[in-house]
């Protein structure tokens, strides 16, 4: 095929009426050459290519849905279509993913890692609402992900009061089959009381009490520096953008089960991109404080509750009874992990205990409760206690009933006469 330059030279000559036997005599070219060159267009439109099929077209339809819906991990999808069938590489998902992000600013950070076992990082994240136990609530996520190894704790739950709190360190120390020397969080409330003047950090008695049962030191970030545990930070970032994205669940147990699944099968089996090795892989070389022989910390939640008259206790917006004992008396109650409500005497005895009731304005009593005074106490309710006893009340002191005349019904009539 003659070159794009000898093309336009002989198109050239005919334009400046040169014929076709004299051009093919200056150009070498045979006269039907020189003839098809003439009538054909100088630059040949380009044949349409044949795309070759590939092994990621049949599942496109469903990552384009996927990716309306606000899943952008290439990572995720790709897992889900492997589910679906797809044989081909990771990388084709990536790519094609990628023309889908919006353009990211790059930001500089530094990186700060960890001795095996010095640290973990601590932190929530609120994850929109929930109905749980018939009513709204707003719904978290506990993210504990251990410093050197990566290994990622999640739990789901409908408040960030100090019980759940306490109950999260716990349910992460088993998850990890150990305590690391450190926890790092900025100034959450439920760990930070405040800071004095000098900088120092009022942490809460409670979270010091397990700080102290575990062994570990509790560290607080400078205010605005949410950046010194990035490690959490990525891992809240990651529970959004890997497991949350498209999720369906039935309710706060079920969005649990799923949450520990992906602990096991993605976010602590997969590679990560800074240690280039499995977060379960490293957890076995994380030297952790052992847990061997201790038992779970409580983590019941504790209050102060003064009983009624009537032997009542107001918790929750319901009623829980005591033996009547220990009516109008201030008493300790204790709200467990197993949803029990426990009632203990002043003297640190248990008295009651009940199951939580939900909703409100309902009554849990115990019969044997309510029995009169007359009653003796047992000992297993009030360990050393009198035996009350209640006499019914003599009824000598009652006057006598008076006595009524009896009169003949015409009386009365004569008396209405005489007034009328």
């Amino acid at each position: 095929m003659l070159a794009v330059e000898d093309r336009f030279m002989i198109k050239d000559l005919h334009r400046q009426g040169v014929s076709i036997s004299d051009i093919a005599r200056r150009t070498g070219h045979d006269r039907k050459t020189v003839r098809s060159v003439i009538q054909a267009p100088l630059v040949a439109e380009p044949t349409p290519r044949v795309r070759k099929a590939r092994k990621l077209d049949p599942y496109v339809a469903y990552l384009r849905q996927r990716i309306a819906a606000g899943v952008l991990n290439a990572r995720k999808l790709y897992d889900e279509i492997v589910r679906q069938g797809y044989t081909g590489k990771e990388r084709q998902v990536r790519l094609f993913v990628q023309g889908w992000r919006p353009p990211r600013s790059p930001q500089a950070t530094v990186r700060f890692e960890t001795e095996p076992g010095q640290q973990a990082q601590v932190d929530w994240g609120h994850f929109g609402f929930i109905q749980h136990q018939g009513r709204q609530h707003r719904l978290y996520a506990f993210v504990m992900t251990l410093g050197w190894s990566r290994t990622m704790y999640l739990e789901f739950t409908v408040s960030v009061d100090m019980a759940l709190f306490l109950r999260c360190h716990v349910h992460a120390f088993d998850y990890f089959g150990g305590v690391p020397r450190q926890m790092l969080h900025d100034n959450l409330k439920t760990a930070v009381l405040g800071r004095e003047a000098d900088g120092t950090v009022r942490f809460h008695p409670r979270y010091l009490d397990l700080a102290d049962y575990y062994g570990f030191t509790p560290h607080a970030c400078q205010p605005y520096r949410a950046q010194t545990k990035g490690k959490v930070e990525n891992g809240v970032k990651y529970v959004r953008g890997n497991f949350w994205l498209g999720l369906t669940y039935r309710d706060l147990a079920d969005l649990n089960t799923q949450a520990r699944h992906w602990l096991d099968t993605v976010a602590n089996g997969r590679r990560h991109g800074t240690t280039h090795e499995a977060p379960f892989a490293r957890l076995p070389n994380e030297g952790l404080q052992s847990l061997v022989g201790k038992a779970p910390y409580d983590t019941s939640l504790i209050t102060a509750r003064r009983s009624s008259r009537e032997g009542l206790v107001s918790y929750g917006g319901n009623y829980y009874s005591v033996p009547v004992t220990f009516a109008c008396q201030t008493l300790t109650l204790k709200q467990t992990e197993q949803d029990e409500v426990v009632i203990v005497s002043p003297q640190g005895e248990e008295i009651a205990r009940h199951t939580l009731a939900w909703g409100s304005q309902q009554r849990v009593v115990v019969a044997a409760h309510s029995q009169s005074l007359s009653t003796t106490t047992s000992p297993a309710h009030r360990a050393g206690a009198t035996q009350v006893r209640v006499d019914p009340p003599s009824l000598g002191h009652l006057l006598a009933a008076p006595t009524v005349e009896q009169r003949p019904l015409s009386v009365y009539d004569q008396l209405l006469a005489e007034g009328a």
